[in-house]
């Protein structure tokens, strides 16, 4: 399903391009990988049962995610990712303005570009790593999986599946994103697609918050 990991990447591919989108996939899809490697060795189930480290973890990731959306907010006022597609050597697609410019409104000058995430592998995988409930999921469905009893080998593999997908539905996102780069360059547009994915990273992690507060982990893994 769509979440915060779509948002970051959609918002990642558009202001900084492809390349920087699709690492950042990766650094998303790296989470599931870890997650079931932990949870075949058994450190998810005791994250799982330990109330109170399920909720500091759980309470890390909202953190991180008020963090990513703060930075959409900032960049929604500050115009810093308007220039992202800026090309060099005096190069620009058609329907595009040089550097320095608004293309599509009054040609007024826009703020210096933000430079892109200094590391987007880490800040896709952060979106996953602190997000326990992946761990709870495999803690939860491996039992039922397996005769035998899950390590970190079967973990893992299990993990490296889901990556598979994922992968596959973020590159397209990112893709997509990047396609879409030429009609969302401008100052107001631009504003408007930092305004939208900071809202939609805040509420989830506004949700996290309250889930977090409202329940309890329950994790029922007996098997083999």
């Amino acid at each position: 399903m769509p979440g915060a990991d779509t948002i970051l990447v959609f918002r990642t591919s558009r202001a900084y391009g492809v390349r920087t989108g699709l690492t950042t996939a990766v650094g998303v899809v790296t989470g599931p990988v870890i997650w079931g490697a932990l949870s075949g060795i058994g450190v998810a189930l005791l994250i799982a049962r330990n109330h109170a480290v399920y909720t500091l973890l759980a309470l890390a990731g909202a953190a991180y995610l008020l963090y990513l959306a703060a930075g959409c907010f900032r960049a929604a006022v500050t115009g810093s990712t308007a220039l992202a597609d800026a090309h060099p050597a005096g190069t620009h697609p058609a329907g595009t303005h040089p550097a320095g410019t608004d293309p599509g409104t009054d040609g007024a000058p826009l703020e210096r570009a933000e430079a892109g995430p200094s590391s987007p592998y880490v800040t896709g995988l952060l979106t996953n790593l602190l997000n326990p409930k992946i761990g709870v999921f495999y803690v939860s469905v491996m039992p039922g999986l397996f005769q035998k009893r899950p390590d970190l080998w079967v973990g893992g593999s299990l993990g490296l599946i889901q990556s598979s997908m994922g992968l596959l539905f973020l590159g397209g996102v990112a893709l997509a994103a990047g396609r879409a780069r030429r009609y969302l360059a401008s100052r107001r547009a631009s504003r408007v697609v930092e305004v939208l994915a900071g809202g939609c990273l805040l509420v989830f992690a506004l949700y996290v918050v309250w889930s977090v507060l409202h329940s309890t982990p329950a994790v029922d893994a007996t098997g083999p």
